[in-house]
């Protein structure tokens, strides 16, 4: 573009601004990315929604040996006030909502495209005793020593150390004093065969997935003063059963 042209560019360019005023502009420029971004996270949410539908399907479907049927052989059929974090699509808070219907469970999500697939799947089966809403579980909501048990399923090892300690600071601030911090992550069999059909989770993660898998879980949770009580190995998982740290 030659000099005259840039000259006759940035006039127009002016009296445009003269003619909207800047702050039009800047306003429809704003709302066209945001548009945009909404349209990029709804596709992503709605894909990994079904990607996790998917692996439910075909790394848990023993249910003897499934996380989930663990979780629920440890909550027994007591009347506990329990909070399913990172809800998602509500595939475990509706399982143990039926397992137990003494139970008051929340489930919590800040994917409005993953609640809406949860709340589906509550429209077709009769699960009064279960609720699910939008929020941050960085950030919740939820009054101090609220529920006896807080369960966080396959979501740390996605999260950075900061994000993650935000998260599990939370569970404890909501945590009755005898509460349970119940947490499910992935574990990498021992088989040679299991070990293929892992080699899939692999490649889906991020970069520091298997960084994770590594960690020590004692130190990972002491540091965020919870104390390992028992830990039951399933399928391609393990579930973590804790409690809060006595304070000295």
């Amino acid at each position: 573009m030659v000099d005259g042209e840039k000259n006759r560019a940035a006039t127009d360019f002016n009296h445009l601004f003269d003619k909207i005023g800047s702050n039009k502009i800047i306003q429809s420029l704003m709302n066209e990315n945001r548009k945009r971004r909404a349209m990029e996270t709804s596709l992503v949410y709605q894909f990994n929604a079904k990607a996790y539908d998917i692996l439910e399907l075909t790394y848990f479907r023993k249910k003897a040996s499934s996380p989930r049927n663990a979780v629920i052989s440890m909550l027994g059929n007591g009347s506990l006030n329990i909070l399913d974090m990172c809800t998602g699509t509500g595939t475990n808070a509706i399982a143990i909502a039926k397992a137990n219907r003494n139970a008051k469970v929340i489930g919590i999500d800040i994917s409005k495209e993953m609640l809406t697939m949860a709340k589906q799947k509550l429209e077709k089966d009769s699960t009064p005793n279960i609720e699910v809403y939008e929020m941050d579980a960085a950030n919740m909501q939820f009054s101090k020593d609220k529920f006896d048990i807080v369960l966080i399923s396959l979501v740390l090892h996605e999260l950075s150390d900061e994000l993650a300690g935000k998260m599990i600071a939370e569970a404890k601030r909501v945590l009755k004093p005898d509460g349970k911090l119940i947490v499910v992550e992935w574990e990498e069999p021992d088989s040679r065969l299991a070990k293929l059909a892992f080699y899939a989770i692999k490649k889906m993660e991020h970069q520091g997935f298997e960084d994770f898998l590594k960690l020590n879980m004692y130190d990972y949770f002491e540091k965020h003063s919870f104390q390992i009580a028992k830990i039951v190995h399933c399928d391609y998982s393990k579930v973590i059963t804790l409690l809060k740290k006595a304070k000295n």
